[in-house]
């Protein structure tokens, strides 16, 4: 009677091109991992992005007078309050000084993950430059946007 089976020489290969096989496939689960992570990451801060770009613009364009002081963007509102976005602990802080106040008040963290922010105050609005990093991904953006008085300068 003949016996069903593997021999032994058998066993071994198909266990030694198993051996082979597993570090290439955890190689492609990691990396692809890896690949969906740093994707998750980009769409994350990109999202992040737009909705703060979005309330920036809003009000950059209903602001006047554009400056910069310590690196904080300041600018007037038709109301006389004046705006103040500026860069804390990695996140832009959101606050405003009422016309007849000496101190800005109110804290609103707008974004976080930036690593740097440059705002370029100019006649007729600001050049902002932004990036934002977390542990997957990273995402810079540079734009201008037009101030209440585009017009006016425009004319001249």
């Amino acid at each position: 009677m003949k016996e069903q089976g593997f021999t032994y020489i058998e066993l071994i290969i198909s266990l030694s091109i198993g051996l082979l096989l597993i570090p290439a496939f955890y190689f492609c689960a990691q990396l692809l991992e890896k690949e969906v992570k740093q994707m998750m990451g980009q769409a994350r801060l990109s999202m992040e992005y737009q909705q703060f770009l979005h309330d920036f613009q809003d009000e950059v364009k209903q602001g006047t007078n554009f400056r910069t002081v310590q690196g904080a963007l300041l600018f007037d509102l038709p109301t006389g309050d004046t705006v103040r976005y500026e860069l804390k602990k990695r996140q832009i802080i959101r606050s405003i000084k009422k016309e007849d106040e000496v101190r800005f008040q109110g804290r609103t963290i707008l974004l976080s993950h930036v690593y740097f922010v440059l705002f370029k105050p100019e006649r007729s609005g600001v050049s902002l430059e932004i990036g934002l990093q977390n542990w997957y991904a990273d995402f810079e953006m540079k734009i201008f946007i037009y101030g209440r008085d585009r017009e006016i300068y425009e004319k001249k």
